[in-house]
């Protein structure tokens, strides 16, 4: 038996009935579904899942199914975006003791 070492990737769907897909630059091209039995003991619960939280898990090839995640462990959540709020405009008082052309 071959050892299959573990590689990460990031969760791209989560469905509320219990499975999802992540995707990986170590098998491109391929989203690779995962079950919520397929979660570690020592992570986050299925309902705490997220997109684009990274994971790192077990690739098994299924025949005629493709590829299947197991042994799925968070190891990175996504950090939320910060928007930035413009700056308030910046309005100048007249300067009364500046002279103008007119006078």
């Amino acid at each position: 038996m071959t050892d299959i070492k573990p590689i990460v990737g990031r969760i791209i769907k989560v469905s509320k009935a219990g499975w999802g897909f992540i995707s990986s630059r170590e098998i491109e091209f391929t989203r690779i579904f995962f079950h919520w039995t397929a979660l570690r003991q020592d992570t986050v619960s299925f309902p705490e899942l997220r997109t684009g939280m990274i994971v790192e898990f077990t690739p098994l090839k299924i025949e005629g199914k493709g590829h299947r995640a197991v042994h799925i462990r968070v190891i990175e959540k996504p950090t939320p975006k910060v928007i930035e709020e413009a700056p308030e405009e910046v309005k100048e008082e007249p300067n009364d003791q500046v002279p103008t052309l007119s006078e």
